[in-house]
């Protein structure tokens, strides 16, 4: 059993607390248990389990020759979870010829890795925080959100009541929890307007509450800017594929198959962050800021041009992507 950012994120008292809780139910199993059955995954092998899925599932590792370079061949990976994101994928020649200064300054985050008796360099970070929900509670917390540049946290009886320039004008006391508190969110408090033409009838003007875009936007860089360098090798030599939180938000706003997946364009998800932050909807209040988030992610975060194809499933061949089936494949390697 492995817990990933959740834990992370946690004191260390408090996450060993539950450590030690699930440890007694594995020891009472009646399964044989060794000494780190449970325990907390690192950022860095999360990033390189959840790789090793996608190119499995991919069967990027099949050879076709004793000379074939599998680097080139597989696929990077982008891993979008509630409490942080992984970027990985392996290292080309092309890379070290023309990202030579980006990838001695990440050297740490360099892992060399056997895979099917091949050795690949690869590339994986994790960065901690910028998993969507503890992006967003960062996001709405910000201080650029209101005019005395102050994070208020005004704490009623049982909740924490926030305003914020990602969220729509309209919406008010939207309940949200997230680390074991209570959030009421609201829209701004001086909030924007936008005329539109009405879409029951054309010829009828109506006035509609819109996100500030460009605020927003602008906030979300800064959360990005300070937790993501900007010196990280760029993704030019692989095609991409992106899982968890990514696919979620692209199928809820039909931008892929909610079944099959898809494949979108990093200015197809900006586009549509426009459109769902100039839309009022107190069903889904969270949709402009996340949209906003996962663009900026990518786009300034880690630097892909709006132009960049991502590849957006849940499953191959019937098998769900996350990093269990790395994690598997690691235990059985190491056994043997």
């Amino acid at each position: 059993m492995r817990a990933t950012a959740g834990l992370r994120l946690l004191p260390d008292h408090e996450a060993n607390q539950i450590l030690e809780e699930a440890k007694k139910v594995f020891d009472l199993s009646g399964f044989q248990v060794v000494k780190d059955s449970v325990d907390i995954m690192d950022g860095s092998d999360e990033g390189i389990f959840s790789w090793f899925t996608v190119n499995f599932l991919l069967d990027k590792f099949t050879s076709s020759g004793s000379n074939e370079d599998y680097s080139i061949k597989t696929v990077a990976a982008l891993d979008l979870g509630g409490g942080s994101t992984q970027v990985t994928f392996a290292i080309t020649p092309k890379m070290i010829e023309n990202q030579s200064k980006e990838l001695e300054m990440h050297k740490e985050n360099i892992y060399n890795i056997n895979a099917f008796d091949r050795n690949i360099s690869i590339f994986t970070q994790s960065f901690l925080g910028m998993g969507l929900m503890a992006a967003r509670k960062s996001i709405l917390t910000h201080p650029d959100n209101h005019p005395n540049k102050t994070a208020p946290e005004n704490v009623d009886s049982d909740s924490i009541k926030l305003h914020s320039e990602c969220i729509n004008p309209i919406i008010s006391g939207a309940e949200w929890n997230y680390g074991g508190k209570k959030y009421k969110i609201n829209g701004p408090v001086n909030g924007d307007h936008k005329v539109v033409k009405s879409q029951i009838n054309s010829n009828v003007e109506e006035d509609r509450p819109i996100v500030r875009f460009p605020t927003c936007l602008g906030i979300i860089k800064k959360v990005v800017n300070d937790a993501i360098p900007h010196d990280l090798p760029v993704l030019t030599e692989h095609e991409i594929y992106a899982f968890s939180y990514y696919y979620d938000r692209a199928t809820e706003v039909g931008l892929i198959d909610p079944f099959t997946g898809g494949t979108v364009t990093v200015d197809d998800l900006y586009n549509e962050a426009l459109k769902s932050c100039e839309y009022p909807n107190t069903d889904q209040p969270f949709t402009c800021l996340d949209l906003s988030f996962i663009y900026t992610l990518l786009h300034d975060g880690f630097g892909l041009e709006k132009t960049t194809k991502i590849n957006m499933k849940k499953k191959i061949n019937g098998h769900e992507l996350s990093w269990a089936l790395g994690a598997a494949f690691n235990v059985l390697q190491t056994a043997v």
